[in-house]
């Protein structure tokens, strides 16, 4: 399995310590060279679209005889989150291999001993504070939590890690097996996150989804089937806390608004000597010039508006929910990437407006309902140049 770099949370490099009197009394810098690109982990391929390389140098301090770089802000800049309602299509770059040589030099560039090369799997997820330095335990279902709500007759989706995981188990409410899916890793970067798909039916009702992993461990994921007939149902898709696009369905009243912001100049509309041009009586003839002085339109804008455009925003209600989704309304928070897609299957991409989550319990509140403000990550008036 690969050793992962979280990369919206700090990776530390620490290159091997410099032994041997010798060595450390030459020893000027040490070098880090690092390569991102697509593939296998062990494709050299430049013309990969993917593909990047840098060159570090760094100082030890004092007698220190090795140090430490931090590569995660420099490896998310390559990894790029796609969704256009085809979940496959969103592993194409959301995770990327990085290639991390070190080495020690003299002050002429030699190298002292050996080069250090090690290869990581990065994804744009985030590791908790609790969880400390480096962390890079693999999920095996890539979301947290094992229990969620979908739409009834909608597609469950569930991403996956296709390293540990080889099949996937979809169960109905009478306990019966309704279909299995299988999975292979072939090393490709575009493969390593999958997503296990299937859509739900009154005759195909999904109680429990079984994942095999390390070939013979197996966990399981708990599902309810949501019916709503009065308001349209709006699907939230978010990139959660390991890199991966996962869905969360707010079932209920839904409430659309528009912000606008302008800017707002004041203009002299007085015209001192007006001029105003009227055809000829006869062909061939010059134009009729009338002047007027001393006077304004009072139809005209004195106070004159510009670069007027609008914002649209939505606010959703997730309806009654069981207290084990929290985790997903936590993840959705602190999400990056999110896009809606509507009750007529129109994606939009947007960012939440909220600040602030006040997580719910059964026992404090009995029913658990959220309710979060979107705003659409574009404008109104199409300002793309």
């Amino acid at each position: 399995m690969s050793t992962i770099i979280r990369t919206r949370s700090p990776f530390f490099i620490r290159t091997p310590q410099v032994t041997g009197s010798t060595n450390i009394a030459n020893l000027s810098y040490f070098q880090i060279n690092i390569t991102v690109h697509g593939g296998v982990s062990s494709s050299t391929e430049i013309c990969d679209d993917l593909y990047a390389a840098y060159a570090l140098q760094k100082k030890p301090l004092g007698s220190e005889v090795s140090v430490t770089v931090d590569i995660s802000e420099i490896v998310n800049d390559h990894i790029e989150q796609i969704f256009t309602g085809t979940y496959s299509a969103s592993s194409a770059k959301s995770s990327i291999w990085v290639t991390v040589a070190t080495s020690a030099r003299q002050s002429d560039g030699t190298i002292i001993g050996s080069v250090t090369t090690n290869t990581y799997l990065a994804q744009e997820g985030y590791n908790t504070f609790k969880e400390g330095v480096n962390y890079t335990t693999e999920p095996i279902a890539m979301i947290t939590g094992t229990h969620f709500e979908h739409h009834k007759g909608s597609t469950l989706t569930i991403p996956i890690n296709v390293e540990r995981v080889s099949q996937v188990e979809w169960i109905g409410s009478n306990g019966v097996s309704v279909s299995t899916d299988t999975f292979s890793d072939n090393g490709n970067q575009n493969q390593k996150i999958q997503f296990a798909q299937f859509t739900a039916t009154d005759v195909k009702d999904i109680a429990r989804i079984k994942i095999t992993y390390d070939t013979s461990s197996f966990i399981t994921i708990y599902t309810t089937r949501i019916e709503e007939c009065k308001y349209p149902v709006n699907k939230i898709t978010f990139v959660n806390r390991w890199g991966a696009i996962q869905d969360l369905f707010f079932f209920k009243k839904s409430v659309d608004s528009l912000e606008n912001r302008s800017e707002n100049f004041n203009r002299s509309i007085f015209e001192a000597r007006a001029v105003q041009l009227d055809p000829p009586e006869e062909e061939g003839q010059d134009c009729q010039e009338s002047l007027t002085f001393n006077t304004y339109s009072t139809t005209a804008h004195a106070k004159k508006t510009f670069n007027a455009n609008a914002t649209e925003s939505v606010l959703l209600n997730s309806g009654f929910v069981n207290e084990l989704m929290n985790p997903f309304f936590e993840e959705l928070m602190v999400s990056e990437y999110i896009w809606l897609t509507d009750s007529s299957a129109n994606i939009y991409p947007v960012n939440l407006k909220e600040s602030s989550f006040t997580k719910k319990t059964g026992l404090n509140d009995r029913l658990i309902n959220y309710t979060m403000s979107f705003e659409k990550a574009f404008a109104l008036v199409n300002n793309i140049r």
